[in-house]
């Protein structure tokens, strides 16, 4: 496929939240830099709905995709150790 046929890039409406799937590594939820204007909050949860923590200075959150963070379900870097792929 050449730069002809490639879909038009797609633009995001105002105070979208974008999970970006880095390659061979972890999710990353990236949120709006008008996201406290917009009323807009980030939570994770466990299966039962218990919340983790979330550092208030960062605009995103990397979330472990290899399964073998010390930090889960967080990403700790280990993926470029174990070798995990992904695209």
């Amino acid at each position: 496929m050449n730069a002809a046929d490639s879909p038009p890039p797609r633009v995001n409406p105002a105070g979208s939240v974008t999970i970006r799937c880095r390659e061979d590594g972890p999710l990353v939820v990236e949120m709006p830099s008008d996201a406290k204007t917009l009323g807009l909050v980030l939570r994770v949860t466990d299966h039962l709905g218990r919340e983790f923590p979330l550092p208030d200075h960062k605009p995103s959150v990397a979330l472990c995709r290899c399964g073998h963070s010390a930090d889960k379900p967080f990403c700790d870097g280990t993926h470029r150790d174990c070798g995990f792929k992904g695209a």
